[in-house]
């Protein structure tokens, strides 16, 4: 299986690394690092260096030319300090990859490279919890999540990057060799196991106690639907439970109900914004979920005994 690679200015060294030696460890049938199976290039310009956002630069190992030459193009993004973008050279040669069907792979905030050329839309698309309002505020008509690992979407993969690379580099081993293969390489690289599709991203550190797999996944579907809120039965179902056994696991892990946590969330989001952003109060209400500014008030002053204008002003004055 041939993997081209382009990168992105500025692109995250550690998802394309994990992701790339996921195939060169399960790829031999020893420790040789030999293309037994898989084949990578790094796609550019001849003899310029494409530098990484901590400051390493890798040459590319092949000109680009057409891209039925590989199986599957793997963009690699990075730094998200302006409209995301690849050379012209690049633009065309993926745009030219997805006209004839061949699948691409988005590590990291590569994500963000695909739906900003509409390589995204109508796709179901994993991206980082750290980024998820963001890209779907930008990219309405991707179906953006932050509930797992990586998701695979027809001829689509996109992953939320970090250690999450190497999970979806064993996926492809798995598919396309064996479960064997995959799993020598996990151990090589001392992973303690590999996570699949349906493994969860970790959280933040608002509910610490949550262990379970079902609970933490509840709670990334709700930082991921913060804006158009989810019911507790929806959580259910997308979980393949019910809702009494939903809400006997968040009474058991987190002491609370799943409504009491989903409003926590979406209070400590709404904070964010406050102490972050110069978007006025309204917008903030809008985006975390409440119908309008003064019900959004009353219910901040409820909980953190202190109003949005008013953590507004003490902030101004810092």
């Amino acid at each position: 299986m041939r993997f081209g690679f382009l990168l992105a200015r500025n692109f995250t060294l550690s998802p394309m690394s994990l992701f790339v030696d996921t195939l060169r460890l399960a790829g031999d049938d020893s420790d040789r690092s030999r293309r037994g199976r898989f084949d990578w290039q790094i796609l550019g310009e001849k003899g310029l260096p494409i530098r990484s956002s901590c400051g390493v630069e890798l040459l590319p190992t092949k000109q680009i030319t057409d891209p039925q030459e590989y199986d599957n193009i793997v963009v690699v993004g990075g730094l998200l300090d302006g409209p995301p973008s690849l050379s012209a050279e690049k633009e065309t040669f993926l745009r030219r990859a997805a006209q004839r069907n061949i699948p691409l792979t988005a590590l990291c905030t590569g994500s963000f490279i695909l739906a900003h050329y509409g390589l995204l839309d109508q796709y179901r698309a994993c991206v980082s919890w750290f980024h998820i309002k963001e890209f779907r505020n930008s990219f309405p008509h991707v179906r953006a999540h932050a509930d797992t690992l990586f998701s695979i979407d027809g001829n689509r993969a996109t992953c939320a990057g970090g250690a999450g690379a190497a999970d979806l580099a064993s996926h492809f081993v798995s598919k396309h060799v064996d479960n064997r293969a995959a799993e020598k390489a996990a151990k090589i690289l001392v992973l303690d196991r590999i996570r699949t599709g349906r493994d969860v991203q970790p959280n933040g550190e608002l509910f610490p106690k949550a262990r379970s797999r079902h609970i933490r996944r509840a709670l990334l579907l709700m930082e991921s639907n913060l804006q158009e809120k989810i019911t507790v039965e929806g959580l259910a179902a997308k979980l393949g439970i019910s809702r009494r056994q939903l809400e006997r696991l968040f009474a058991t892990e987190v002491q609370t109900s799943p409504m009491v946590a989903y409003l926590a969330i979406r209070l400590q989001y709404a904070r964010t914004l406050l102490e972050t952003s110069d978007l006025q109060i309204g917008d903030i209400a809008y985006r975390c979920g409440f119908p309008n500014a003064g019900h959004f008030s009353r219910v901040y002053r409820q909980y953190k005994g202190v109003a949005p204008s008013e953590l507004r002003r003490a902030q101004a004055v810092c």
